[in-house]
């Protein structure tokens, strides 16, 4: 009697394993074709499961994901697009998507803050409600640019595909704002200044080169540096690229 109940744990816990094996095996892999493909998800990111999180692919093989409550650029990558079996698949439990290829992680803090000064610390986060957002515009290429208010000004954040699929290019504009606000354009390790408005980040993870005019300084911090442009004007802008 025992023995028979051993062979029913054993095949049991055989079932469940090749059950395990078979949905890593079996993605759902979605990509896009011949045009960009918007999926709304969950995403785990930094340990934390996002809740409003847009991921955008494009048919250049160039991806990202974007948290629409705190105007985030979350993390890139290339290759496949996602891995959604998480959200299709048994009543769509956990309900995360998951980013293939190898991606390069960027920063889940606002892209747009006020500052008491250049120096003060910047903010890990904005408010729930302090974040309103109005959806987002497709333009002619079907490519998104995310519509929010918040810290007193109406932000337009448009992300492109550069030409040749090199990397992304990504438009911050405020209107209407009530005071001087700073973009924090990338965060690591160290962040060493070159030519022609050009900065690397980290161990040459990546690249980002700030449009002529755009007059962004590196500050340090306790845990590195941060690459920042002050946007001191009511209606303002700032254009970046990001190549990897």
């Amino acid at each position: 009697m025992i023995y028979k109940r051993m062979i029913c744990c054993l095949a049991l816990l055989t079932s469940c394993v090749t059950y395990s094996l078979a949905q890593n095996a079996n993605p759902y892999v979605i990509n896009p074709t011949t045009k960009p493909y918007l999926l709304r998800s969950f995403l785990m990111f930094e340990g934390k499961k996002r809740t409003h999180v847009i991921s955008v692919g494009t048919p250049e093989k160039i991806n990202y994901a974007y948290d629409l409550k705190q105007g985030a650029l979350l993390e890139l990558w290339r290759g496949d697009f996602l891995d959604v079996r998480e959200m299709w698949e048994d009543r769509g439990e956990p309900q995360l998507a998951k980013p293939l290829g190898t991606v390069l992680t960027l920063s889940a803090a606002p892209a747009l803050a006020v500052l008491a000064d250049k120096d003060a610390a910047w903010p890990d986060s904005i408010a729930f409600d302090d974040l309103q957002n109005q959806g987002y515009v497709l333009d002619k290429s079907k490519m998104p640019t995310f519509l929010y208010s918040a810290n007193g000004a109406d932000v337009s954040d448009k992300i492109v595909v550069l030409d040749g699929g090199a990397g992304l290019s990504r438009t911050i504009s405020v209107k209407n704002s009530k005071q001087a606000l700073y973009c924090r354009i990338a965060v690591g390790a160290n962040i060493e200044a070159h030519k022609n408005n050009s900065y690397v980040i980290g161990e040459r993870a990546y690249t980002i080169k700030v449009a002529d005019g755009a007059k962004a300084f590196i500050r340090k911090t306790q845990s590195g540096k941060e690459l920042l442009v002050q946007l001191a004007n009511a209606n303002d802008s700032l254009t970046y690229s990001i190549t990897w």
